[in-house]
Order: C-alpha cells, then structure tokens, then sequence
C-alpha cells in the first residue's frame, strides 16, 4: 500500500537503493534477542585491509580541527529508544524489508538464493521501480524478524547562526555504542540530511541568481547554514568520507556547487515522508575487516490496510522493519559517514 506524500518537482531524486542532558558516557548495551539476520561483510577470499585502524580520535579534538564553524553538541545519557507517541513497539515479530538494486544482491546480502526471494514476493516484477532503479520493499525472510532494543543516545545539534528556527536544530537518536566522537558525526549527517539534503534539498534564506549557472538558480544568503562554500566543504568532509561528499557534489544534477566569490549555489525543493513510518532502531554496530563499523537501521512502518493516519487516538502498531545500511570509516581525524539513508 502506499502511503507516501508527493515529492515536488524541485527536488533532485534521492538516492533510494530521535531524557535529560548529560556528558557522554561509555554504553554497555542490554543483552537483547539475538536477530533472525545479522549483517555480515562480504569480503574477497583473502580480504586485505584497506585502511588502518587508527586511534580514537576525542569529540573536542574532532569538533575543535573542522576548520570551519560547528554546531553544539548536547549528549543524553545511554537509555532504551523510545517510540514515538501513538507508537507502541511490537512484542511479535515484523516483516524485513530491503530495497535492492538487483534481487542478486538482496540474496546476497540476506543469504538467500534469487528463486527463494522470488517465493516470497510473488509481485516481485511489480515491485521494480525504473525511476529509482530498484526494486521496493522486497521481503527478504519468511519467519518474522524480531527487533533489538539496543541502547540510544539522544543527541542535540544546534547551529545558533540559522535563521529558520525549524532548521537550527535536530534531536536525534544515535547508538550508545558508539564513541562520543562517532555520535557527534552521525547525528550532524542526521541533522545536514534532514534539513538541506532529504526533506528538503538546498539551503534557505538564499538569494535569486542574476543569471542561473547550470541548474542553479539561487546562492546560500546570510541565515543559511553556510554561505562559503570553503566553510561548506570542511563541514562535509568533517562529517563524512570523501567518497561521500565526492558522490553528493558530482550529482547530476548536484544539489550543491561552488559559487563566484566562494559563495555557494544552491537548489530549492522538497519531498513528503512516508505517512505510515512509525519510527526507527538500530542493530549493534560491528567492526568489519576493514576497518569499518557497520549496522542496520530499522525503519518501521505500519502497512497494515487498517492503518487509517494519525488523526485519531488509536495506538498504531509497526508491522514492516525497512532495512537500510549505516556505516562510519575511520579515518586519522576521527569516524566519517559513509553510508546513511534518512529513515523516513
């Protein structure tokens, strides 16, 4: 069934395929059912490292070397995620989902054979999106999958130099596993993503272009989160991987590009959420061989046909876990971002 709101013509596709406040502490998460699928690498044969295993890198030594203005930082003490109101998180099992590019790598990844995904989707050809270039929300096991409960740490980001009151600050959710430093990086690409690159694309205030350059037609005005696209780089590439930042920028079209005079040229746009999205968890994150800490988020969903929107006073009830990837590289200044959908 869907359930999703309009997305508006502006806004460039994106790709498809949140206690009281305390310093950070360190977390020993609570023992909780062991998942019916963990995420596993997939490395060669033999694999090599492809990067070093550095030391950890400290929050303020982190924030403090960005080499441009940053956000502040509030940090919850570790606690249990909790849902959202009218959201009560299921005691059964909920039906996994993946949004895969090819049913070769759904297999792949969830252990499973092609025919097998096929059985569970007997739609599976229905679910195939040209526009997005992947298949929808694709059942990748049979037995109901049971969600961890995995200790969250809640984290503030506020930019106090925004103008838009809505667009200065982001309460997120981040795994309390994670190093201080590595929280701080994942909810500043929670925060970035929200606001300039998923439910809406571009930065506000901004001025209108004499002449457009390319796509652009506008340039980042003071009030914005940046307006020099120097400071605007050393943000991304404090909180990202380079890969990332490289992929994001050399879009086409790019929803960001440098401007005359260091300015900042800018899209406009936004898009709707998904209506039935009902909040999200994570599974602990691991180490892979190389390098990197990896782990699922949880999207959670109500597709039940009964499910009727938020108007009224009924208790609504997940039943669709969406999986998406999370992964953080290291890096000699400390975690980047290198993989992260927004959940809803």
């Amino acid at each position: 069934m869907k359930k999703n709101f309009p997305i508006l013509v502006s806004l460039v596709l994106l790709t498809a395929c949140t206690s009281a406040p305390a310093d950070s502490v360190a977390a020993t998460p609570e023992p909780t059912a062991t998942p019916v699928i963990t995420l596993e690498p997939t490395p060669s044969p033999t694999p090599a490292p492809t990067m070093a295993v550095y030391d950890e890198v400290s929050f303020d030594d982190w924030r403090d070397g960005a080499g441009c203005t940053m956000p502040d930082y509030t940090f919850s003490a570790p606690h249990k995620p909790q849902p959202q109101e009218q959201v009560t998180w299921p005691t059964d099992g909920v039906t996994l989902c993946y949004n895969a590019k090819t049913l070769e790598e759904a297999a792949e990844i969830f252990h499973t054979t092609v025919e097998n995904l096929k059985e569970l989707n007997p739609d599976w050809q229905d679910k195939y999106s040209r526009a997005s270039g992947c298949y929808w929300a694709l059942k990748v096991q049979a037995d109901p999958y049971t969600l961890p409960m995995n200790n969250v740490v809640t984290v503030t980001v506020n930019a106090p130099w925004v103008e838009s009151y809505y667009d200065r600050t982001e309460v997120c959710d981040v795994p309390a596993s994670l190093d201080k430093q590595a929280r701080a990086a994942l909810a500043s690409a929670y925060y970035f993503q929200y606001h300039w690159w998923g439910m809406h694309a571009g930065f506000l205030p901004y001025e209108k272009l004499d002449e457009p350059v390319g796509f652009f037609n506008y340039r980042a005005a003071d009030g914005a989160f940046y307006t020099k696209f120097s400071e605007f780089g050393s943000f991304l590439h404090t909180v990202y991987s380079d890969a990332w930042v490289d992929d994001m920028l050399s879009m086409d079209p790019a929803p960001f590009a440098e401007g005359e005079n260091d300015t900042i040229l800018t899209l406009d746009g936004d898009r709707g959420g998904n209506i039935a999205y009902c909040g999200h968890l994570f599974t602990e994150p691991e180490l892979q061989p190389d390098g990197s800490l990896a782990f699922w988020q949880l999207s959670l969903t109500c597709e039940s046909d009964d499910f009727k929107g938020w108007a009224g006073e009924e208790t609504i009830v997940p039943d669709t876990a969406t999986v998406t990837t999370v992964r953080l590289v290291p890096t000699e200044n400390g975690w980047r971002v290198d993989a992260l959908e927004l959940p809803s």
